[in-house]
């Protein structure tokens, strides 16, 4: 199963692309407090799966963060069970967890046909990402999602940063 599909199966068993609502419905404890330099983690307290996320993010980059982390949760639960995963790092894709982590919150926070339905109406990724409320480095890593999947988009490469640098 790939991580679309496992993204797919999830939104339809629970009727939500929320990641807040997500965690809950999967017994995911979420924190939002002080965690220093991190933007957020994933882990396990007292066998318990948890999502931390700084406290010093805006609503909108807590919805980024725990998705991400949920796609630990999903699809890297065995490795957080061990050793809590590293923090949140969109630009560390060579990691395979951390790459992995971000398809699946390009995947959960964007559809395919809303992304596709935005193109068709003429709109730039840098438009599209103003919609959809994201930055357009998730859009593109969405794009290259689809492509994978067998969409044709060209993905013009960007100087765009999450979270800004």
């Amino acid at each position: 199963m790939t991580i679309f599909d496992t993204v797919r199966e999830l939104v339809q068993n629970y009727c939500t692309n929320d990641p807040f609502e997500l965690c809950e419905c999967l017994g995911v404890k979420v924190k939002v407090t002080s965690i220093g330099q991190s933007k957020g983690l994933y882990t396990y307290v007292a066998d318990v799966p948890v999502i931390i996320i700084s406290d010093k993010l805006r609503r909108s980059e807590r919805i980024i963060v725990c998705s991400h982390e949920l796609g630990h949760h999903v699809l890297h639960a065995e490795v957080a069970a061990n050793d809590a995963l590293r923090g949140f790092s969109f630009y560390n894709m060579r990691d395979k967890t951390e790459y992995e982590a971000n398809i699946f919150m390009a995947d959960l926070l964007i559809d395919d046909e809303e992304l596709d339905g935005l193109f068709i109406g003429g709109s730039t990724i840098e438009e599209a990402s103003a919609m959809l409320r994201l930055p357009s480095d998730i859009v593109r890593l969405k794009m290259e999602d689809m492509n994978r999947r067998g969409w044709s988009y060209d993905i013009p490469m960007g100087s765009a940063c999450l979270f800004g640098r």
